[in-house]
């Protein structure tokens, strides 16, 4: 049986990107996307999903009015709903469960726990690491590296960049081997075994953080598929302060004092506008509980 999804947002490069990872990451799914509360009861006329996701603040009627028509409609009530949401301090999300969402994944969302959030609320097998692997585009929260070069300072940095940028970002998963022979078109070929031996969390950790200041402690995972292994680093959102450059290295392109994010192109950039700068620092605020600076 095809899964199918209605996705609710009013911002149409975030709505696609969610259609596109719940389709890539639950193949064969039906997955459409409304941009109010009125049109996505337009669609749910004729198209009953297995699981909604909707942004809380959009035009019109919020998400918390959307998930009270949807409990109030028989056909509709036992539909599990995912507050994908900017509201994302812990008194909020609090207020979200009581509500009556099912999950909340916060915004900016990680695609690994936007994965396994419906997977787990839908009890379908999948394994989310696995998914990330075989994805096939990167997104902000997600990024794919054929290999890591840890024995020059050019590729210690160029690594700390992706960390630094993510971290700063909001967190998410580096996945090492995956090759881009052409862009945007990944393959997966998994990681030799004298590269796989280097990747080890002690030595990443050292050789990234030399970069970095406030360090950022990456955890490090192995994944077998068939007869490849992968490596896939979790980096975490930087919770006390934005993480800068401490190391110069310019063949990666870093200098002290400097903040790199990732970018809507799934890039990792220096942070060069004051509105740039405002919103990570607004995401970092949320994310220590506070309200907005």
């Amino acid at each position: 049986m095809a899964l199918k999804f209605l996705v609710v947002d009013d911002d149409d490069l975030l709505a696609s990107l969610t259609a596109q990872v719940i389709q890539k990451s639950f193949p064969g799914s039906d997955v459409r996307a409304a941009h109010t509360n009125d049109h996505a009861f337009e669609i749910l006329t004729s198209f009953i999903p297995h699981l909604v996701a909707t942004d809380i603040n959009h035009p019109g009627e919020s998400g918390f009015e959307l998930l009270t028509r949807l409990r109030s409609d028989p056909k509709t009530a036992f539909i599990p709903v995912v507050a994908v949401s900017g509201s994302s301090t812990d008194q909020q999300q609090l207020a979200q469960y009581k509500h009556g969402f099912d999950a909340v994944v916060p915004k900016p969302w990680q695609t690994e726990r936007l994965i396994t959030t419906i997977a787990r609320l839908l009890r379908v097998r999948a394994d989310p690491d696995l998914l990330l692997i075989h994805l096939g585009f990167e997104t902000q929260s997600h990024d794919y590296k054929e290999t890591v070069e840890l024995v020059s300072k050019f590729g210690r940095a160029s690594l700390a960049k992706d960390v630094m940028a993510m971290a700063n970002w909001g967190g998410g998963t580096i996945v090492v081997g995956v090759a881009e022979h052409l862009p945007g078109q990944f393959t997966p070929q998994g990681v030799s075994d004298s590269l796989l031996d280097s990747l080890e969390t002690s030595r990443l950790n050292r050789a990234v953080n030399e970069f970095l200041d406030p360090p950022v402690p990456i955890t490090v995972r192995r994944v077998r598929d068939g007869n490849q292994v992968y490596v896939l680093l979790s980096v975490p959102a930087a919770k006390d302060s934005l993480v800068l450059v401490k190391r110069q290295n310019e063949g990666a392109g870093v200098y002290p004092g400097r903040i790199y994010s990732r970018t809507s192109a799934a890039e990792s950039a220096e942070v060069r506008r004051s509105s740039e700068l405002r919103e990570l620092l607004d995401r970092l605020q949320r994310r220590q509980g506070g309200s907005s600076v």
